[in-house]
């Protein structure tokens, strides 16, 4: 069951041992009405509290390009920034571009290579700092982002 993040949660706190206990369900393939645009996208949900503690989307672009949104919930530390640990290599850092009542989201655009070394991987940590001494590292499962990313493909 998918939880959406509500505009309530301007105060979230997850600590760091909680999350990383948490994963969330493999990929799910969305689709908007309006446009008919497509994504791929998997919820980390916080347990026992069940709150979204941070929604992953990938989208496809023109040549063969990605696009990846990680969205961490209102409340956190802007400054710092997210911080992408794919399967233990070295952070890559996104800054936060803007916080709408849905969380605040970083993004960053993958080419080919960069697609290639997520499907291949087995688990993106996120982090992202709750308060100056805590930080949570929420993971992300990435089997089946390969099958996933091919349903979107025309």
């Amino acid at each position: 069951m998918r939880l959406l993040l509500a505009a309530a949660l301007s105060v979230f706190t997850v600590p760091a041992a909680m999350a990383a206990d948490t994963a969330g369900p493999l990929w799910q393939k969305t689709c908007a009405q309006k446009d008919g645009a497509c994504w791929v996208e998997q919820f980390a949900i916080s347990m026992p509290n069940k709150v979204v503690a941070l929604h992953v989307r990938f989208d496809l672009q023109p040549g063969g390009a990605a696009r990846m949104i990680a969205t961490a919930p209102l409340g956190v530390a802007l400054q710092p920034g997210l911080r992408l640990i794919l399967d233990g290599s070295t952070p890559i850092v996104l800054p936060f571009e803007r916080c709408t009542p849905q969380g605040c989201h970083a993004s960053a655009m993958l080419d080919k290579a960069a697609i290639e070394k997520f499907v291949k991987g087995t688990t993106l940590i996120v982090r992202y700092v709750v308060s100056e001494k805590t930080s949570a590292d929420i993971p992300i499962r990435l089997e089946g982002l390969k099958d996933a990313l091919k349903s979107l493909s025309p």
